[in-house]
């Protein structure tokens, strides 16, 4: 009979997924995420497989979470316009938290053209920020809070587009007046 796991296995990811967003999959050794996470080689190893399957899980454990608040940041706003500001207020708060970056952003640019299952967990977050960004353009079109008359599918693509460039800037040693320029933009264009 197998022995019951003496560790929380959401933790564990959480902190696999700190590992992973700061030095990006490649750079991060097995030493580093045994540091972080606690556990031997052989206790992450025997509960998630390689460091492949461990990065894999760790980003969905990150998506999941990350979205999930996200998304019912966007829900709760009173209007679509107060839930695209808050989205960008959501990113602005990230960047200047932390500037080296989104684990699913890191991912989009380091893993995506040469890990597939990588790209699929990076594409399935693309589809869902875009869905909820086009419900609250939508949203923003029936309360009247916005005024646009853009295709909404486009125009969160290109919200989506936006935070991602706002994450490279501030990754890039952008300023904080420089990021809030950039998003205020953003808001506009739509």
């Amino acid at each position: 009979m197998a022995r019951p796991r003496g560790f929380d296995s959401k933790s564990v990811l959480d902190k696999a997924a700190e590992v992973f967003r700061a030095k990006g999959y490649a750079s991060a050794s097995v030493d580093d995420l045994e540091k972080a996470t606690g556990l031997r080689r052989a206790s992450l190893y025997g509960a998630f497989g390689d460091k492949h399957a461990l990065y894999l899980a760790s980003l969905r454990r990150y998506d999941s979470t990350r979205a999930a608040r996200l998304l019912a940041e966007l829900d709760a706003a009173p209007t679509g316009r107060k839930a695209l500001e808050r989205f960008f207020a959501l990113a602005l708060a990230e960047c200047a938290r932390d500037p080296s970056g989104c684990l699913l952003a890191n991912a989009a640019m380091e893993r995506a053209a040469v890990d597939a299952a990588a790209a699929r967990c990076v594409a399935d977050n693309r589809r869902r920020l875009e869905g909820a960004l086009h419900a609250a353009l939508l949203r923003g079109r029936a309360d009247g809070s916005l005024r646009t008359r853009r295709d909404a599918r486009a125009a969160a693509r290109f919200l989506f587009a936006a935070v991602l460039g706002l994450r490279a800037l501030a990754k890039s040693g952008g300023t904080a007046a420089q990021l809030r320029e950039v998003a205020e933009l953003a808001r506009e264009a739509v």
